[in-house]
């Protein structure tokens, strides 16, 4: 489900409740889903001095990647409901508790949706040591040996899990996964060449693959990513019709009073405005949506359905 910018931003600034005169009273803590430079955690240290400034509090990032970022969703679904914790994630949100129904949350009944607040594409990638130059090779070299190429995920059964397996369907293909705990070691692993490839975000690559240390071979979104022109889409090279992309927003515990909820969603969207913050998010190849909470929540509703049903059908178990 795509909307067009400037609804999404025009309908930020609408049909809120009123926002609450102050209502931090403390420092506030920003609970990520994603070990320390994940690409959650770049959003989130983008965005938290802008946040604080608005909300006359200092907002304190804290990194809870355990368990696929299960620990942090169980931390701020059980957090008092007030607006002093937050969490903030992407996909696994929905992905962790549709392979888990004992996970301890409910991603449409835990948590207040205050932001969405990027969207980014996922990006196939590899190492130059590899040999493989694009992505149709990608596709030539695992038909000619499969099951052999290894593919480290940056979590079981996360967005990039479920794109693998929708790619892998699709085109017939088999590779060896290598799940870890978080995209950052995957890509540290895939620069130190002891995987073949990974999905990940792909701002959280972008820069090593501009630098040449690795290679950009396909986006999972229709269209190519601004951040990095001259990568194809999947659609475009060897999966037509293929379109996935990965969200990042911000959500508070369930039965945080609406006007809290307007007062944070405005203090995200007004740190994602600032101009500083705008041009390293978009460099480094986030769209900036600052969707309010209703639209959020028909973002995770819709994904549910979608990626429940990849789950079901891949027969993905949690680990």
């Amino acid at each position: 489900m795509r909307l067009p910018r400037r609804s999404l931003l025009a309908a930020s600034a609408l049909a809120l409740p009123a926002r609450a005169a102050g209502f931090a009273t403390r420092p506030l803590k920003l609970v990520v889903s994603a070990a320390a430079g994940a690409s959650l955690d770049i959003l989130a240290r983008a965005i938290a001095p802008g946040l604080g400034q608005a909300l006359g509090q200092p907002v304190v990032v804290e990194n809870q990647g355990g368990a696929g970022g299960l620990v942090a969703m169980q931390l701020v679904a059980r957090a008092p409901a007030d607006g002093h914790a937050l969490l903030l994630t992407g996909d696994s949100l929905i992905t962790i508790g549709a392979m888990q129904p004992e996970a301890g949350y409910n991603a449409r009944t835990s948590f207040a949706p205050v932001t969405l607040a990027v969207r980014a594409a996922q990006l196939l990638v590899t190492h130059p040591g590899t040999g493989i130059a694009s992505v149709q090779q990608y596709v030539e070299r695992v038909r000619q040996a499969p099951g052999r190429l290894n593919m480290g995920l940056p979590g079981w059964g996360g967005i990039a899990h479920l794109i693998n397996e929708m790619l892998n369907r699709q085109l017939g293909l088999r590779v060896e996964y290598i799940p870890y705990r978080g995209g950052a070691p995957a890509a540290l692993d895939l620069l130190a060449r002891q995987v073949d490839a990974i999905i990940i975000t792909l701002p959280a690559v972008t820069e090593q693959v501009r630098e040449g240390r690795l290679v950009g071979l396909a986006v999972s979104t229709a269209q190519r990513d601004p951040a990095l022109p001259g990568v194809p889409s999947l659609a475009e090279s060897v999966a037509p019709g293929f379109d996935v992309e990965s969200f990042q927003g911000i959500l508070a515990p369930a039965g945080t009073p609406p006007a809290v909820v307007a007062e944070l969603h405005a203090g995200v969207a007004a740190a994602l405005a600032q101009p500083a913050v705008r041009a390293r998010l978009t460099e480094l190849g986030y769209e900036i949506v600052a969707a309010p909470p209703s639209r959020f929540a028909e973002r995770i509703a819709v994904l549910g359905d979608r990626f429940g049903q990849v789950i079901r059908e891949a027969g993905i178990t949690a680990r």
